[in-house]
């Protein structure tokens, strides 16, 4: 921030000088503006969407960095789809959805079409059935727990 207002204001401290000193709220203003948009593009970025597969089961945990898990979800992997829909306008990004027995929940708002269509992709082959503890050793590969951090690049 101080790299974009030392040098703002000391363009207006030098209008100021010349006579043009109704710039200074002006630049005061600007800088309110950018700090703002700042604060708000922070907040914003500690929101966290955690997809776990922990054995049989599918973990989404929704919640903000530093505060905690706001909403957990557990469905069963074998049951639970991951289904791409248009936006609800023709102008709309997708949505990404996690469907089971009915329920809907939806996940990766963050991301671009191209990066949902792609998790979606990660998701199925993830969702796949765990084969059962002798069959992943006769194959030489047990099944490896993952966590899909959405929305932190992570």
């Amino acid at each position: 921030m101080a790299l974009v207002s030392v040098p703002g204001l000391g363009i207006a401290g030098v209008f100021a000088a010349q006579g043009f000193w109704p710039i200074f709220p002006f630049a005061g203003l600007e800088l309110s503006a950018l700090g703002a948009a700042l604060w708000v593009s922070l907040r914003r970025n500690r929101y966290r969407e955690v997809l776990s597969f922990e054995g049989g089961q599918l973990v989404v945990e929704f919640g903000s960095l530093g505060s905690g898990v706001g909403r957990r979800l557990v469905w069963p992997r074998t049951w639970t789809r991951a289904v791409l829909e248009p936006g609800r306008r023709r102008n709309d990004p997708q949505r990404l959805l996690l469907m089971y027995a009915g329920r809907r929940v939806e996940i990766g708002r963050c991301l671009t079409d191209d990066e949902r269509a792609a998790l979606r992709e990660r998701i199925k082959e993830l969702l796949r059935p765990v084969a059962p503890e002798g069959a992943a050793a006769a194959v030489g590969r047990g099944p490896e727990p993952s966590t899909q951090d959405l929305c932190s690049g992570e």
